[in-house]
């Protein structure tokens, strides 16, 4: 008898297992094991840097660097670019990075940082989300901030580019306390640095932006140190993990950028060709009795590669060579320029000089300067002693920022100051389009009708 009651105890093992198995495929058909719907702040934060990284060092600082003098634009579509052809698609790409993948981020992070009760990821995703936007609003003028990657929210309005420095300042001013001394959560950056100075250059850049030079001092006070500055990671191991110049420059569209012909290389030579082939003094060059520039100028360019002067693809954006977001040179200029624009210039001098040494222990060629070394006739010539080295100071920070797209606010700050000639046409370009993409998705709420016209300058930079 007992061998007949066997089968009905296998038939329900057999029943209770296959009950099993459909529940198991009920779960994995409502829950895709591998299409993650969430995840912790803490994982999330090194893709908002990358993303800030990506933003930084990729289309947005190579078109920056065009409008700047850094660069030219030398074959295909950077033809177009050199002659200041855009269209609004041209933005697409860096306009998704800015949003989808840098602010939403940082914004759900935060959240969960709050939840979570976790000041330090709060602060970092704080910061990351402050040089993004401070960076966008730099090249796009009025954009998204307030109401921007909020799900309720489809067509978000366009805040001042006032409001957006004021909220942006505001993000810093709440974190500063909180992340000074700490580098936690930035995998993503070179260690080393501080969040607490990177915040407050950050801040120094956008109340410079606004010309509040006291201001501007007073959070440069606490910036970024030496060898403290906010670097992006980059290594040779894989296409992934390169400097995103060298990426573009060597590996995906060689001979598209060049330096050839760009404004910023005759800054750095002490002759030029006359035109006819005759070498001859360069009386725009920054080569003096004190300042020599041979090794920075073989750092930052490559001869007869793939145009006739690259940008140095093997230097200063070689695939490991990390690069720059937030320094001690950008610190150090901005408090530099704020002096002498309130009358310090001892003060001035100092800083100005703080940067010089660095370069002399990066360069060589480099000695102090003094006093007596500015003025009409002097070393460094000008009008007064002062208006000579305010333009020292623009235009050390306008060399020194190479490839960043900073100098692309500078140049409209100072009323382009800096010199940078004309591509085409008789203006500069004073901003970035609103992509296609943005004007497209809205219906009923329009972009800023001036934001359509790459000429049109900015609410800082009237």
């Amino acid at each position: 008898m007992k061998k007949f009651r066997i089968l009905p105890f296998a038939l329900g093992i057999a029943l209770f297992t296959l009950n099993s198995c459909q529940k198991d495929i009920d779960t994995i058909n409502q829950e895709n094991p591998n299409q993650f719907s969430d995840a912790d702040g803490s994982l999330m934060i090194t893709g908002a840097q990358m993303a800030n990284v990506l933003f930084q060092e990729g289309e947005a600082a190579r078109m920056a660097g065009i409008f700047s003098g850094y660069f030219t634009g030398y074959d295909r579509q950077y033809i177009s670019y050199q002659q200041y052809k855009m269209t609004a698609g041209d933005f697409d790409n860096i306009w998704g990075t800015l949003y989808a993948e840098g602010i939403a981020q940082c914004r759900i992070i935060k959240e969960k940082a709050t939840s979570g009760g976790n000041a330090e990821l709060y602060g970092a995703a704080s910061i990351t989300e402050a040089h993004l936007l401070l960076t966008a609003s730099g090249l796009f003028g009025d954009i998204p901030a307030s109401e921007a990657c909020n799900d309720e929210i489809l067509e978000p309005k366009f805040d001042k580019m006032s409001d957006v420095h004021s909220y942006c300042i505001d993000l810093l001013d709440e974190v500063i306390p909180t992340m000074t001394g700490s580098s936690a959560y930035g995998d993503a950056y070179v260690a080393g640095f501080d969040w607490g100075q990177v915040a407050s250059t950050l801040k120094a850049r956008a109340l410079l932006r606004n010309k509040d030079y006291a201001g501007a001092a007073a959070a440069a006070a606490n910036g970024v140190q030496m060898d403290m500055d906010l670097k992006a990671d980059h290594t040779q191991e894989t296409p992934g993990a390169w400097n995103l110049y060298f990426d573009f420059l060597y590996w995906n569209r060689g001979g598209y950028l060049s330096c050839e012909g760009a404004y910023i290389v005759n800054m750095l030579t002490d002759s030029i060709d006359d035109g006819s082939g005759t070498l001859v003094a360069n009386p725009g060059g920054r080569i003096n009795a004190k300042t020599q520039e041979v090794n920075r100028f073989d750092y930052y360019f490559l001869p007869d590669y793939y145009t006739a002067l690259d940008p140095n693809m093997f230097g200063i954006f070689y695939a490991s060579t990390h690069y720059d977001l937030v320094t001690y040179v950008e610190n150090e200029l901005i408090l530099a320029e704020c002096a002498a624009r309130t009358g310090d210039d001892a003060t001035a001098l100092t800083h100005l000089n703080n940067v010089r040494d660095y370069n002399n222990n990066m360069f060589g060629g480099f000695a102090a300067y003094d006093a007596a070394d500015f003025g009409p006739g002097a070393m460094v010539d000008g009008a007064s002693a002062s208006e000579a080295l305010l333009q020292e100071i623009i235009m050390e920070k306008y060399v020194s920022l190479f490839g960043q797209c900073e100098t692309f606010n500078d140049v409209r700050r100072t009323g382009n100051a800096q010199g940078v000639p004309i591509n085409i046409g008789d203006k500069l370009p004073a901003r970035y389009l609103i992509p296609q993409s943005e004007i497209n998705a809205r219906k009923n709420v329009l972009v800023p009708s001036e934001s359509k016209d790459l000429f049109a300058p900015l609410e800082y930079y009237q």
